[in-house]
């Protein structure tokens, strides 16, 4: 309507402050006459009037940011929009939300688990409304619904037979927050792959919302407790964590593997050389909408389970001579 692109409009619609106020106004003015509502996405073409939502435990987590990526461009070709809403970990939230979600011409829902039950609005909707739903990740209540799944125990089997290999003994997991749920498979399927490997778990520590960030870090690598191996969520972090362990005069990959946690591979040349475990989340988000979008069509369609591989990329960091 305005005659400008998406991320303007996206980015006006944040008080993004490369944006002119004009625009920021323009865009905040059209968006109130089309019922924009805070918490609620862009209505990107008002002329879409079935819509899905993609619900997330957070939107400053980059693994669901690339999920919902993979979601949205699943529904390109078809007549559907596709709405982010911002669960903050909340299961009343969703609740609340779901009491009003017809109003929205809600279609569909994509739930990014964050928790191991379904919420019981969800529950009640999916039953009651016949409401087509698909979660990514797993709960434990056997909801009967659609899911997809990252195989994360095949990327941790694949990290820990090379590890065990050069006879490593001690890793370290730098996880971001209990609450998420990816956090839990992660450690989950480290944990298994060692006990099947006949690793000793002892050597396993793991770390949550480190308070200070880097400064704990560089304690942890300048203790005598510093493991053989660091992995981390984020491969931006991953290359803080080099940046400090030469500073020290540790070496990289012959004093201390690194290994990135990460959904996307990034083209810069500063971490061309950073190992990776990916997470599909972009093809995971995908795979839902495209499940999505086939129960829509076919509501008596049975449902499914799709696993995405998890990938081991070995690199510079981590390559050590056996």
């Amino acid at each position: 309507m305005l005659d400008i692109s998406l991320s303007t409009v996206s980015r006006a619609l944040s008080n993004h402050p490369r944006i002119s106020k004009e625009t920021k106004e323009r865009v905040k003015q059209v968006a109130t006459r089309l019922g924009y509502y805070t918490g609620m996405p862009e209505l990107m073409n008002p002329e879409k009037t079935d819509s899905v939502v993609i619900l997330v435990p957070s939107i400053e987590s980059k693994i669901y940011r690339d999920i919902v990526r993979g979601v949205t461009a699943s529904m390109q070709d078809g007549n559907y929009q596709a709405f982010v809403y911002d669960t903050d970990f909340n299961l009343e939230k969703i609740d609340t939300f779901l009491k009003t979600y017809k109003k929205y011409g809600i279609s569909g829902i994509i739930h990014v688990i964050c928790k191991r039950n379904l919420p019981a609005g969800l529950h009640n909707i999916i039953i009651k409304d016949r409401l087509p739903a698909v979660t990514i990740f797993e709960t434990d209540d056997n909801s009967g619904l659609s899911s997809v799944l990252p195989d994360m125990f095949q990327g941790a089997s694949k990290i820990i037979t090379y590890l065990k290999s050069l006879n490593i003994k001690s890793l370290a997991l730098l996880l971001d927050n209990l609450q998420q749920y990816e956090d839990n498979q992660i450690l989950s399927s480290f944990e298994t792959a060692m006990e099947m490997s006949e690793m000793d778990k002892k050597g396993l520590s793991v770390f949550y919302e480190l308070q200070s960030g880097m400064k704990e870090i560089g304690e942890l690598l300048s203790s005598d407790k510093r493991p053989q191996v660091i992995m981390v969520k984020d491969i931006l972090k991953a290359l803080e964590i080099i940046n400090i362990s030469e500073k020290s005069g540790i070496k990289i990959p012959e004093d201390l593997i690194v290994i990135a946690i990460d959904s996307q591979l990034k083209d810069s040349a500063l971490t061309s050389n950073i190992s990776l475990l990916k997470i599909p989340s972009y093809e995971m988000g995908y795979e839902a909408g495209e499940i999505l979008l086939y129960q829509m069509r076919h509501p008596d369609a049975e449902r499914k389970t799709a696993v995405v591989p998890v990938n081991f990329i070995l690199k510079g960091s981590a390559i050590r001579m056996k």
